[in-house]
Formats: C-alpha cells, sequence, structure tokens
C-alpha cells in the first residue's frame, strides 16, 4: 500500500502556518480541519483515571503556536525523562508527567541555555482524576542569569473536557498549573499521550498552542475496561494519527489502533489494511484541498508589495532578540546588521527594558525601529521568520 509520508504533511503544514497570518488562510483551515469549542463531557462519556503518558522515539507531534508550526519530535526516553527536539534545532528534557517545566533546555530567547531542579514529586499527579493536586518547588539557572531563581508550581485536575482542534476531537484532562502570574492550562489527551492543547496566560498576554497532526512510533496499549475482555493486538505499529482525527470522507470506520474484537463468524473480517488505506485515501483528497489552497495564497503573497521603509515618526518595532545588558544588545544589533543587511540596514536601534517576573531579574530587548503601522511590523517578522529569524511586533513609541 502507498503511504503518504508525514513529512509532505509537515512540509505542507509548514508552508500554510507561514501564510496563517492571513484571515482568509486561517478561515480555510477551519473549513478543512473543523475548529470548534471545549464542552464538558457527560458522566457516561467520562474517561477512566490515565496513567503516565509512554514515549517513544521518532514520536512527532505538528502544534500551531500563533502564525507558526512547530514540528516536536521525541528523541530519547528513560524511565522518568524525555528528551526532545524541534524543527528550530532546539533541544530540550522533561518529565514524562506532562505537568514538570523543562529540566534542561539549549538555547532561550532571553535566558540562553540552562537547567532547573525540581524539588518535589509532580509524578503524584497520576493516575489523572479530577480534583487531583500537586505542589513542587522549581530552582534553575541560565547562561544569562547565573544567580537563577527559585519558585513554586502548583497544579490541579479539572474537569473533563471534549475539545476539537486542528488534527480533530479529543477527550482530555483538563490540568491548571500556576507559578505566580503565570498560568498554564493543558488539555491532555491520553489517546495521543500529549496535550492536543495548551493555553499560556502570563500578565495580559495569552499564547495557544494547538495541535496539528501527531504521528506516534509505537501506541500505547489501552487498558480493558473493568469486567470486560478485549483481545488486544500483540504487536503495536506505527501509526498517523492525522488521518484518523480528519473529519471522516465516508461511512465511518473503526479505528486500526483501537481495541479488536473477534468479527462474528457469518461476517466477513476487514483486514487493518483495507481500513487503512481507506483513511490515507480520505487524507490524500484532504491534502490535495490544502495544496490548492496554499498554491492560490502562494501566489498572492508573491503578488504583494515589500513592506514599506522604516518610518522615522512610526510608533511600532520588531522585538528581534533580549539581552542581559544594554551593551550587549548594541553588540548584538551589530551582529544582526551584518547577517541581515537588507532588512535592517534602514532601521534603528532601540533597547527596552524588560522584567520577565519570576525573580529572573531585568532583560534588555533590541527592537527594531520604527514602523508606521503594526501591520507593517507584522508583515517584516513574517518574511524574518522564513529567515529562522526569531521576530515580534511590538509597541517602541508611546
Amino acid at each position: 500500500m502507498t503511504q503518504i509520508g508525514l513529512s509532505r504533511v509537515l512540509a505542507l503544514g509548514l508552508v500554510v502556518g507561514l501564510l496563517a497570518g492571513c484571515s482568509q488562510a486561517d478561515q480555510a483551515l477551519k473549513n478543512v480541519f473543523g475548529f470548534g469549542s471545549n464542552a464538558e463531557l457527560a458522566a457516561a462519556e467520562k474517561m477512566p483515571p490515565a496513567e503516565m503518558p509512554v514515549y517513544a522515539p521518532e514520536d512527532t507531534y505538528v502544534y500551531q503556536v500563533g502564525d507558526n508550526l512547530i514540528e516536536e519530535k521525541v528523541v530519547s526516553v528513560s524511565p522518568d525523562r524525555v528528551v526532545w527536539t524541534n524543527d528550530r534545532g532546539l533541544i530540550w528534557t522533561v518529565g514524562r508527567d506532562i505537568v514538570t517545566p523543562p529540566l534542561s533546555w539549549s538555547a532561550n530567547a532571553e535566558l540562553g541555555r540552562g537547567r532547573q531542579a525540581v524539588i518535589g514529586s509532580p509524578a503524584q499527579l497520576f493516575p489523572l482524576q479530577t480534583g487531583n493536586t500537586v505542589s513542587f518547588g522549581i530552582r534553575g539557572s541560565s547562561e544569562n542569569l547565573p544567580k537563577g531563581w527559585q519558585d513554586t508550581q502548583v497544579c490541579e485536575v479539572g474537569p473533563q473536557e471534549l475539545i476539537t482542534v486542528a488534527a480533530g476531537s479529543f477527550r482530555t484532562y483538563k490540568i491548571i498549573c500556576q507559578r505566580e502570574d503565570h498560568i498554564d492550562i493543558i488539555y491532555y489527551a491520553p489517546e495521543i499521550q500529549n496535550y492536543a492543547l495548551r493555553v499560556r496566560r502570563h500578565e495580559a498576554e495569552e499564547q495557544r498552542k494547538e495541535l496539528v497532526a501527531v504521528r506516534l512510533n509505537e501506541m500505547p496499549a489501552t487498558a480493558a475496561p473493568t469486567g470486560q475482555q478485549v483481545e488486544m493486538k500483540a504487536a503495536r505499529k506505527p501509526t498517523d494519527l492525522t488521518a484518523s482525527k480528519l473529519p471522516p470522507t465516508g461511512p465511518e470506520q473503526p479505528a486500526s489502533t483501537d481495541a479488536v474484537k473477534k468479527p462474528a463468524a457469518s461476517q466477513p473480517a476487514v483486514s487493518e489494511m483495507e481500513v487503512l488505506a481507506k483513511r490515507v485515501a480520505g487524507l490524500a483528497a484532504r491534502i490535495d484541498k490544502i495544496e490548492k489552497h496554499v498554491a492560490g495564497k502562494a501566489a498572492e503573497a508573491a503578488a504583494k508589495p515589500a513592506p514599506s521603509a522604516a518610518d522615522p515618526k512610526g510608533k511600532y518595532g520588531v522585538h528581534l532578540a533580549s539581552y542581559r545588558s544594554e551593551r550587549g544588545a548594541k553588540r548584538g544589533w551589530k551582529v544582526l546588521q551584518a547577517k541581515y543587511k537588507a532588512e535592517l540596514g534602514d532601521k534603528q536601534l532601540v533597547v527596552r527594558s524588560f522584567n520577565s517576573g519570576g525573580g529572573k531579574g531585568t532583560y534588555q530587548r533590541l527592537i527594531a525601529g520604527y514602523f508606521g503601522s503594526r501591520k507593517l511590523a507584522a508583515e517584516f517578522c513574517r518574511k524574518m521568520k522564513l529567515k529562522r529569524q526569531y521576530c515580534l511586533p511590538v509597541r517602541a513609541r508611546p
């Protein structure tokens, strides 16, 4: 059977993400994937307590964060640690319990390379069920903040909810974690062994990280309901849940990764390969639809004029990097100007102090100014992100 590789889906998704700044593109994605709203599960639909997630190397998740698509992949797994990487070249280590912050990371826009130690046992939150709580301490340091920081995080399991994201609909446990003025709302879906949605709130800002596609190298075994005998597959095969989570194109088929009952003697058995073939065919039709949409949007983007030159009287700028000192920001500006001569040649350096909270101290934001509107700054950032440069539109003047 011909398989549609995950690389094709991810490459296509990246193009869609880069064009997602256009509201029409966003609406088109909603029409294709069927975005929806949260709904608390009825008692009859609620899941049993969920055990700790189980990962395998090469498990891959694609999330949309703002206008960007980010591919995250498991590198290695130990009994209590998981090492991840993403398509931006970052590497980080976390616990298997979903709520532990990164224990080490290779880079951060403001902190640089760093590590944290956890004081306590976040894993006690599992098995997940409504009302479970856990509290633990965090102590860390980084190359840009060698004196370090210390904090306490509290997490609580809320009601189960059915949510719909780009990858499909998932039954989830809603987990709320708070650390000072940082709040994470995690919608953990046992079916994919990870969260389908994460909402992060800090001060007046909110960031959504929404699942677009997932491929599990090994599907975790599902526990049989109490009192029922269910025949489980002896072997677990690589499974692409993207196909199974898109809206069906015909009569609903049983998912190949679900528990399988023996067919009745009077009915012919439907092979797993036939089921997967139908799902892949449906996915191919949807990919073709997206490709046509993307091609049209790419042509529109190519026809758009380049952003206007710097506006000396403008009030907006773009945040490109952060440093511990103003002197460091000025050195960084020279490096960026040498790297992006055409883009930054007519721009002006603006340095603004920023307190990141959590006892991490004050940073200096390197901002390139000025732009006459936020829209022009956002268009400039869209082009910079194509070059793998961090870029965020900000207000640079009162």
